[in-house]
């Protein structure tokens, strides 16, 4: 049994290989000791291997053994809270029946528990469950429910990085269509888009720099935004030497970047940092600091975040200044703009806080820092400087400011330049997104005591 990331690179064949080995060394055991005191790990894994083969071989003779190992440790008897594996397989068949009660099969699942220790794996089992057989709902009820209690247990990390993780969101309820030539278009939209990950995670680890010194996240933090991208090679970090502009166009000197290796040999980590250098025409103290991952792939933060690593790809780790996850994002999801799209949303939720508490000197300050009205070329600023180009949640909330401020004319001009910008990116997406439907709702809002004398509004 492989733990992922690794298990994700295996090829078909090896899968199969490894499920059917599990299965026959599982069946001698069981042969061989059939009294043994711990036979119910042994029963376990068979039950795991001949569902995987199941899964695999598109097979129902494995299924149906599974089952009969299933009904037989149920009734010899199981320590309590290591029933679940059984129960999860007899579930799978019971919900298979013409007449089943879908949502009370899964439900009663859980119920059967009854041992709290088990919460997390049943959550986490029934949230499966319910995604097998269709029913959307269901499964966010049982994953919202894991989250909200278990997003931060390392028992069950790996559960939490898949539930949580951005491209499995995006295409796990998608109709069978693909949305003709905007397909594309739209996963890149929504890989990128800034809003987080729906839980509360903290995030430690201890990561290392060439010299072997000791890097402690959050602590290196020093309260700021912190971008980690980690990759298997120090050469492949495509992403991360390209948001210079971004940070020096920030009013504010809030964000760090980092780039982490799971490699330990420095001296080869160093070659390859001066490789990637050359390679970008840079100097060695232009690029991010480059960290080494203590234990490599076996570091445990690789299932915490669900990384995803081989030679190509590279895995993005975002924390806000507290040192919560803001969002992870595999191999697999990672598209350009994200840093910057996460980190500005977060820009105007904390103007949206600001307001909420009548705090308007603060979300002044906010706002105008990140979308300045006047923009003076400084003296000393090079020949080809431009303006800042104001982007759409720093617009926004300017727009906001100004309707807090009464100044409605302002808060059109604004609303209404965003509106333009999230309008087009929606046709060009050829679907309605919810923040159109959002901003349309703000413009009406701006527009109704606009034309509304002073006295009424």
């Amino acid at each position: 049994f492989i733990k992922p990331p690794l298990r994700y690179n295996l090829l078909h064949k090896q899968v199969r290989a490894n499920y059917a080995k599990a299965e026959t060394l599982c069946r001698q055991a069981i042969a061989e000791h059939p009294d043994a005191n711990d036979l119910w790990i042994v029963r376990n894994r068979r039950i795991v291997a001949l569902m995987g083969l199941w899964k695999v071989d598109q097979d129902r003779k494995h299924f149906d053994a599974a089952l009969q190992e299933a009904t037989t440790a149920i009734e010899k008897g199981l320590p309590a809270g290591t029933d679940l594996i059984a129960r999860f397989c007899l579930a799978r068949e019971s919900l298979r029946a013409d007449d089943a009660d879908l949502a009370g099969v899964i439900d009663s699942f859980v119920q059967a528990s009854g041992d709290e220790s088990a919460a997390a794996p049943t959550l986490a089992i029934a949230s499966m469950l319910a995604m097998e057989i269709g029913e959307r709902r269901l499964h966010e009820r049982y994953r919202r429910a894991f989250l909200d209690k278990h997003a931060n247990n390392p028992m069950v990390w790996t559960a939490t990085a898949y539930l949580l993780d951005r491209g499995h969101r995006y295409w796990l309820y998608h109709p069978p269509f693909t949305a003709g030539w905007t397909y594309g278009r739209r996963m890149g939209y929504f890989y990128a888009i800034g809003t987080p990950e729906d839980a509360h995670r903290s995030f430690q680890a201890e990561l290392k720099t060439l010299d072997g010194e000791i890097v402690k996240t959050p602590e290196a933090s020093n309260g700021k935004w912190t971008v980690i991208e980690f990759a298997q090679s120090a050469v492949n970090n495509p992403h991360i030497d390209r948001y210079g502009t971004f940070t020096q166009t920030r009013p504010f000197e809030d964000v760090n970047f980092f780039s982490a290796v799971f490699n330990e040999d420095a001296q080869a980590v160093k070659a390859a940092v001066s490789e990637r250098a050359a390679k970008r025409r840079k100097n060695l103290d232009d690029l991010p600091p480059t960290l080494l991952v203590p234990g490599g792939l076996s570091n445990p933060l690789v299932n915490q975040l669900g990384i995803v690593v081989d030679e190509k790809t590279t895995n993005i780790l975002i924390l806000r200044p507290d040192a919560t996850i803001a969002v992870v994002l595999s191999g697999s999801s990672l598209k350009g703009g994200v840093f910057q799209n996460v980190i500005e949303w977060h820009d105007e939720k904390a103007v949206d806080d600001a307001l909420a508490r009548g705090d308007l000197e603060e979300a002044k300050r906010l706002a105008f820092a990140h979308a300045p009205v006047e923009q003076v070329k400084p003296e000393d600023a090079p020949r080809h400087w431009k303006p800042k180009k104001l982007t759409v949640p720093h617009l926004r909330s300017r727009a906001k400011v100004y309707m807090a401020m009464e100044d409605w004319q302002a808060a059109y001009d604004d609303i209404q330049e965003v509106y333009l910008v999230v309008n087009s990116k929606a046709g060009h997406l050829s679907m309605r997104t919810d923040e159109l439907d959002a901003t349309e709702k703000l413009k009406a809002l701006i527009e109704r005591n606009l034309e509304r004398p002073a006295s009424a509004q």
